[in-house]
């Protein structure tokens, strides 16, 4: 499960995205949007690279400006999808949409974050959101996270299909195990690959007759076969 990252002073607006994030399968973390850009006390137990980066401000807030260009601007978390959730008073002069990927207008319900959060991890994936990859009678559609064989849809979980996607997109190279989680999980995982090796068997299992695609490169890990 990835992280999100939630940077806000506001408690309620903080736990309302927190909610929603995590029926999309995040772990939210809230972050001091005044302080480090890393989490802090309690928070910063086991903390990881972010699958993604919220930064919210409601009516009573000052628009995160700053805070986006330092999200920006840094090393690591520069490459992470960036989220803006703003109050509607804060739009006609924030510097914060410079500095961001996706925006969403508060209040906005969950279908909206939902759509919103794909859209962005999507885009950053250097996909285009109407994109269908065909491999043989094997279809995966970018745009609605939906996956066919022969013309049959298969239902695969939010991580069995984000590991799936990275496969098909990057065909015939060998990735470690290490390389996949960071690339699919978004973070380096400590302790053994046995999350990827579980992984790979859940989607084999699914692919049918494509399940030979997925190849296993001894003492290295795995390539998706064209």
């Amino acid at each position: 499960m990835q992280d999100a990252w939630i940077y806000t002073e506001d408690a309620q607006l903080a736990s309302a995205l927190s909610r929603n994030l995590a029926e999309l399968g995040f772990s939210p973390r809230r972050v001091a949007a005044n302080g480090s850009l890393m989490p802090t006390g309690p928070d910063a137990d086991g903390a990881r690279r972010p699958g993604i980066v919220v930064v919210a401000a409601g009516p009573a807030e000052p628009p995160p400006d700053a805070l986006a260009e330092r999200l920006r601007d840094h090393d690591e978390l520069g490459e992470v999808p960036r989220v803006a959730a703003l109050d509607a008073s804060h739009l006609p002069a924030t510097r914060t949409l410079d500095a961001v990927d996706e925006l969403l207008v508060l209040p906005c319900c969950a279908a909206e974050i939902d759509a919103r959060v794909a859209r962005v991890r999507r885009r950053i994936n250097g996909l285009a959101e109407d994109e269908v990859v065909r491999v043989g009678s094997l279809e995966i559609n970018v745009a609605t996270y939906q996956v066919s064989v022969a013309g049959e849809p298969v239902s695969f979980a939010f991580m069995e299909y984000e590991l799936l996607r990275f496969l098909v997109t990057h065909p015939n190279r060998v990735f470690s195990r290490e390389a996949l989680l960071s690339a699919v999980w978004g973070y380096d995982y400590y302790g053994g690959a046995r999350t990827v090796d579980v992984h790979v068997r859940r989607v084999r299992a699914k692919l049918g007759e494509h399940a030979g695609r997925i190849q296993t490169v001894r003492s290295v890990g795995y390539r998706f076969e064209l």
